[in-house]
């Protein structure tokens, strides 16, 4: 059985004049990254290989999971492309991994689409209504091979929300 983490990046910071590559975390993302890297720990939820946007609020939440669960460099993958990627992205990128726990790390709305694609019931949304939030983690498995996900073939463990913790 395989297993998918998807992992929108953690609270960015808005008010730094850097371009939106750019942008970093916000004190509250740099707590949140930590808080959803102990919950994989707590859960034993590490991931063999990261794959993940490359703008820096998505590569700083990421790597917290990549320090706590010592993950080669190897077996991390930040990809210009998954930027701003649609979920289509995401799902085509995927198709290509040979993990048995993969971990993607990026941006909505592509995440909150790719989970509600892949996922073969509907996912419960946070109190406030949105699915994804910030520094949440969805965890989806599914029989098979990576190549052969499609609409539907997941099933949807949970998604832990660091407000919700």
């Amino acid at each position: 059985m395989a297993e998918l983490l998807v992992m929108r990046h953690a609270k960015s910071a808005w008010d730094t004049g850097e371009p939106d590559h750019q942008r970093p975390l916000a004190p509250r993302g740099e707590r949140d990254r930590v808080t959803m890297a102990r919950w994989l720990e707590s859960h034993r939820l590490g991931p063999d290989r990261v794959l993940c946007s490359s703008a820096v609020r998505a590569q700083d939440t990421a790597q917290a999971v990549i320090d706590t669960f010592a993950i080669e460099r190897t077996d991390v993958h930040f990809d210009d492309d998954l930027y701003h990627a649609g979920a289509s992205t995401w799902l085509s990128r995927m198709r290509d991994e040979r993990a048995r726990r993969l971990l993607v790390c990026g941006h909505n709305p592509a995440l909150d689409q790719l989970v509600e694609l892949l996922s073969a019931t509907a996912p419960k949304r946070a109190a406030n209504g949105k699915l994804m939030t910030t520094a949440a983690i969805a965890h989806l498995r599914f029989d098979g091979e990576w190549r052969d996900l499609q609409t539907g073939s997941c099933e949807l463990v949970t998604i832990a929300r660091p407000r919700e913790m």
